[in-house]
């Protein structure tokens, strides 16, 4: 009767586990841009990449990256997006910290998008 018993109560809390409510996470619906993106990938990719790495802006920010700590991946982690929507190449590279975290530098169309020259809005300012 134990071996019975144990087995209901086993098999009632797998059924539980598959059949039971979840907690469900929703994605924030309204504010994006509703952008339409796709990544770019191969011979054209490597030739978005190379270019960005020829460029003096690069080289700039990689430099300044170096000297702060960080240490570049290669361009292996190198990911490129082409936002349909606004024609624009978006090209991320990824430096990692010493604390293991990443660190992505971002690039529009080949000119970088440094975030201390992003104009802050009227929420964010403190007066």
């Amino acid at each position: 009767m134990k071996k019975i018993l144990t087995l209901f109560f086993t098999s009632l809390i797998v059924l539980l586990m598959f059949v039971g409510p979840g907690n469900v996470a929703f994605a924030h619906e309204g504010d994006g841009c509703g952008c339409i993106v796709e990544p770019v990938f191969g011979a054209e990719k490597n030739k978005i990449v190379s270019n960005l790495l020829k460029s003096d802006e690069f080289k700039i920010v990689k430099k300044e990256n170096i000297n702060n700590g960080l240490k570049w991946t290669g361009v292996k982690k190198v990911e490129v997006i082409y936002n349909i929507t606004h024609d624009v190449m978006m090209v991320g590279v990824p430096f990692i910290n010493k604390d293991g975290t990443v660190l992505m530098e971002v690039f529009f169309d080949g000119v970088y998008m440094d975030p201390d020259l992003i104009p802050q809005s009227e929420e964010d300012h403190i007066e």
